[in-house]
């Protein structure tokens, strides 16, 4: 863990945005490049019911879903829209069509970050569980200067869960099974530098844990 004299006081840019869909044996495929990056905006999907009793408040549950998000790019992915069955190559064109299904995938990212010190360590993010539906198009051109486009592809995300060392699902002391809706590594972690080539599931140290 960074010491507080050396801590990341702010994050920033987002870059390399990849997708891996999954195959018929229920594992990621290669990460695939979507392409330049404007935005990842992330929300939590969660609340917090409070119980009342005898005129009080004698509890609260945590009803936490995961995550929504909208993922902003200069441009649209043929590639990925057809991976997600909103597109098809037809004979005479690329085709949009009604979407039928919902491909669950994993999305990765990279983001800045500026420490005490002056220096700018890379975060690698991927999320996981991830749906998505039809990107928003505008389009216009109203003064002398260009007019670039941005689009916005919603996202839900799912997540999966935390497995042991030996791809068991790990349960808490509880009995409890754990979900994970994003795994972030900085330079300071092992596998910083193969983390984006391949999905990368999220497991404890060791078998014995949990």
């Amino acid at each position: 863990m960074p010491s507080n004299e050396n801590k990341t006081l702010v994050r920033f840019n987002i870059q390399n945005i990849k997708y891996a869909t999954m195959n018929a044996q229920g594992t990621y495929n290669t990460p695939v490049s979507y392409g330049t990056a404007i935005k990842m905006a992330l929300e939590a999907n969660s609340s917090i019911k409070d119980i009342f009793g005898d005129g009080r408040r004698i509890c609260s549950i945590v009803n936490d879903k995961g995550k929504t998000g909208t993922m902003t790019t200069n441009n649209i992915s043929d590639d990925y829209e057809v991976a997600m069955g909103r597109k098809i190559v037809t004979a005479v064109g690329l085709a949009d069509i009604q979407q039928r299904k919902n491909v669950v995938h994993a999305i990765y990212f990279e983001t800045s970050g500026l420490k005490g010190d002056g220096s700018m360590p890379l975060s690698k993010t991927w999320l996981f569980g991830v749906t998505s539906s039809r990107p928003s198009e505008s389009y216009d051109q109203n003064t002398d200067d260009v007019n670039e486009s941005s689009f916005d592809t919603p996202l839900v995300i799912s997540g999966t869960n935390l497995l042991n060392a030996d791809d068991t699902k790990y349960v808490d002391d509880k009995g409890n099974e754990v979900m994970v809706w994003q795994l972030t590594v900085t330079p300071d972690d092992e596998n910083f530098a193969t983390f984006g080539n391949a999905v990368v599931l999220p497991k404890m140290a060791s078998a014995t844990e949990g």
